[in-house]
């Protein structure tokens, strides 16, 4: 038998062939991430393993770098399998000099394919790709239109600080319906309560009316902001872009529904999860079958305490944090609604605080219980019931 570890980068990778021994037979220091590149590649491997010797191939999963050379030597008829980063950091940690170059990564691939035999591929399918990409942008796009409308919130404490006090979301459907026709006060005067009155309508489907456009016009009357040309133009663009962002979420929201759908899991049926949430955890975590058990997922997650001793810092257990911090984010969404609405993970979270834990400890405990109950839910396809509280 002989492996092929190929260290993963941008636009470059680098092999290295080592023997059933573990000894380093040849390396290939940096091939490109093309065409060319690729046949390089398999000059290389030409030269030095033969038609009677088996290979077997691993490659670092890093980031989406991996996916073309993958698909190729599959192509070629190679036995490929895709490995965990953490597992080949782990092998560098483990030397005492630590040592970091691609043309090392490259033999410590290798070098794991070798130990673990045929370790299980950390490969995940192109529907939780697709997934995994869907839920990040929307993810992303969440935090632009966050941050963008407060710099409009900004602004509006310039020109109109009055308005939205008188609304309960200062960026809301009836505001933005607002801001688009008249942003200052001078324009709501010049609207008039008939006109202003109709805009609410129709932005609050019937919820806001006669009675709100008075209190916006009475509001126009005694503003104290200060009239500024350049500022509505900025407010012009700033709700066009909200608009815009609100509609890419539209678009997102229905097509991660449409994959989730189809994968046919019972994720969504466990408290605090929705559709959005339940697609994250199929996209960050990939097939469940590739864990033994909660703990594995856990750790995976970031989720697992990690000890901390040095100097003055003695006994300090923290998050590993190690991951995805997406995904650590929808379980921290998820067990904060379930820490309110489902008795058993309010009893974990109260037995918590009751030990003296701070909040965010004890919800860290909720995050490490949720995962085993996913894992649980998800590994039998069943839905989520009411466990009861220990």
């Amino acid at each position: 038998m002989v492996y092929l570890g190929i260290d993963v980068g941008k636009s470059h990778h680098a092999a290295a062939l080592i023997n059933s021994e573990g000894n380093t037979i040849a390396t290939l220091p940096s091939f490109a991430n093309t065409g060319a590149g690729f046949r390089k590649l398999l000059r290389f491997v030409s030269s030095y393993v033969s038609k009677e010797e088996e290979l077997s191939v691993g490659i670092e999963a890093t980031g989406p770098y991996w996916i073309p050379l993958c698909r190729w030597g599959r192509k070629q008829g190679w036995e490929v399998t895709v490995l965990n980063p953490l597992k080949v950091a782990s092998l560098r940690n483990y030397g005492v000099r630590g040592s970091k170059t691609d043309r090392i990564d490259a033999v410590l691939v290798a070098q794991a394919l070798r130990w673990e035999k045929r370790p299980p591929s950390e490969e995940p399918s192109y529907e939780t790709l697709e997934l995994r990409h869907l839920t990040r942008l929307r993810s992303q796009i969440i935090k632009d239109r966050t941050r963008i409308s407060l710099r409009l919130i900004s602004i509006l404490d310039t020109l109109f600080p009055e308005l939205l006090t008188l609304f309960s979301k200062p960026i809301s459907p009836s505001t933005l319906a607002i801001l688009e026709v008249a942003p200052t006060p001078q324009k709501v005067l010049a609207l008039g309560k008939e006109n202003l009155t109709a805009i609410l309508r129709k932005a609050s489907g019937g919820k806001l009316g006669q009675e709100r456009a008075q209190q916006i016009i009475d509001a126009a009357q005694r503003s104290v902001g200060v009239p500024s040309a350049t500022l509505e133009e900025v407010i012009a663009l700033i709700v066009a872009q909200i608009r815009l962002l609100g509609e890419q979420l539209t678009t997102l929201n229905r097509r991660i529904n449409d994959l989730y759908a189809r994968a046919g899991l019972t994720l969504d049926t466990l408290p605090g999860v929705g559709t959005v949430l339940a697609a994250t955890f199929l996209g960050e975590f990939g097939d469940v079958n590739r864990f033994k058990g909660g703990t594995q997922m856990v750790a995976y997650a970031g989720i697992d305490p990690k000890l901390r001793e040095s100097g003055s810092h003695q006994g300090q257990v923290r998050m590993s944090k190690r991951g995805s911090p997406y995904l650590r984010h929808a379980i921290y969404l998820a067990a904060q609604t379930a820490a309110r609405t489902d008795d058993y993970f309010q009893a974990i979270l109260q037995r918590q605080l009751k030990r003296g834990k701070s909040k965010r400890k004890a919800l860290g405990a909720v995050m490490n219980r949720f995962i085993h109950v996913l894992y649980a839910v998800w590994k039998d396809n069943r839905a989520y019931s009411p466990l009861t509280p220990s």
